[in-house]
């Protein structure tokens, strides 16, 4: 009895020492095989011959088609005239690219060489959450890396639906493919935390692209501007509506009851500063805010959707004192970096209207992009009048979206106000 438990005791130690060696020849074959499918990719300014950009991308579906993200390849897109795309192998082999494609809501392009260069990596779903990850690429231009880390599983309150890896993945990497353990994409390398906390574009957003581009025999889209602003058109359209069905919640702010968090899309906090008795002027701020960005060019993100409460009490004060701090607080400057040669000015109209029994100023301003037809900002400024001792204000910040579906998310806001007597 006592040799058959010895017996199985060290079968058991020796499937240990086993299973370890497996995971390290794993990593060590993941490193080797894939090596040759990755590449790095360059934005090259045409007269400097000097690179501009960098990024990673890898061999998918064809030995001459890669895949990226959109933000590695923007600067190119956005003026073509003036840069190149070129790939960088890891033995030094240098060539052009062609843009076939871009997904500027999922932050993927597709780039094609003249050439065959190398073997296309299969696109697998996303593993389980724990999952041993490995993502690849060319991290600060120092040459080809490999990063292990955990699979945390799909972001469900981000309104990108990314999945969360448990590595760090520094600039340049971007594009780079992670895989799993069997050597198969599951994310496209994209954004990072810092703290060993980054974020993957799920693959299949990248197969569905392929798919497309299969279909049309891998032909370049025509008018890559003309895309961009209808998948951005079709994306807040989508994206509205699903607010709409979405689970709204309340809050109390003042003598007000409104829409506070909006389940999966939207998250507030309270930013109201302490209260000190002595002060004469009471104010209470909550801002909620959601978390998209959506990348279209250097300093030019859209996606932003924020809205901000702000409930003042000055029972203290004298009615013309109380008023001068409540217009002081009464401004509102857009988060967006857009200027002169993106976007036209602002046209804003004032009135007054009644909402939940009180009577408000309102102000809708509004701009269009240049380069991006059909999609506009959008700033709704309300302030509460008829009170001499308090008052509210309300503001709604929307970046990128189409102008009607706009206001159809500030009157669904507005519905929602109850003024508690």
């Amino acid at each position: 009895m006592y040799r058959f438990l010895l017996k199985i005791l060290w079968a058991y130690l020796a499937l240990l020492v086993s299973g370890s060696v497996h995971a390290q020849i794993d990593s060590a074959s993941i490193y080797r095989d894939v090596e040759q499918s990755v590449y790095q990719i360059q934005v090259v300014n045409q007269v400097s011959r000097k690179k501009t950009a960098i990024g990673s991308g890898f061999i998918v579906m064809q030995p001459n088609i890669l895949a990226t993200n959109y933000h590695v390849v923007s600067t190119y897109v956005n003026d073509q005239e003036s840069f190149d795309l070129d790939y960088l192998s890891t033995s030094g082999k240098t060539g052009k690219l062609e843009l076939l494609a871009v997904d500027v809501i999922h932050d993927l392009a597709i780039l094609r060489s003249d050439e065959p260069l190398g073997l296309p990596l299969d696109i697998s779903s996303v593993p389980q959450k724990g999952a041993r990850l490995y993502s690849l690429g060319n991290p600060m231009d120092l040459g080809f890396s490999i990063i292990e880390g955990t699979n945390n599983g799909v972001m469900k309150d981000r309104d990108d639906g990314n999945i969360l890896f448990s590595g760090s993945l520094n600039p340049g990497m971007s594009g780079g493919p992670t895989l799993n353990e069997q050597g198969k994409v599951i994310g496209i390398n994209v954004a990072t935390s810092g703290n060993e906390i980054s974020f993957l574009v799920p693959a299949q957003y990248l197969a569905m692209m392929l798919e497309r581009l299969k279909l049309t025999g891998f032909a370049p889209d025509s008018n890559i501007q003309q895309r961009i602003a209808e998948q951005l058109q079709d994306h807040t359209e989508k994206y509205i509506q699903s607010l709409g069905s979405a689970k709204w919640t309340n809050l109390t702010i003042g003598k007000l009851n409104v829409p506070g968090d909006i389940e999966g899309f939207v998250r507030c906090w309270d930013n109201s500063s302490k209260a000190d008795p002595d002060d004469l002027l009471k104010l209470s701020y909550t801002r909620c805010s959601n978390d998209s960005n959506i990348y279209l060019d250097d300093g030019l993100e859209v996606g932003l959707l924020a809205y901000e409460y702000i409930w003042l009490g000055g029972d203290k004060m004298i009615a013309p004192r109380f008023y001068r701090s409540y217009q002081a607080q009464n401004s509102s400057v857009l988060d967006s970096a857009a200027d002169k040669n993106d976007v036209t000015n602002f046209a804003c109209h004032t009135g007054f209207t009644h909402v939940a029994e009180q009577e408000y100023k309102m102000t809708v301003c509004r701009r269009d992009y240049l380069n991006y037809a059909g999609l506009s900002d959008v700033m709704v400024t309300a302030a509460m009048v008829g009170h001499k001792q308090q008052g509210m204000l309300f503001n709604l910040d929307l970046i990128g979206v189409n102008f009607e579906n706009g206001m159809q998310l500030a009157q669904r806001i507005l519905r929602g106000f109850k003024w508690q007597k």
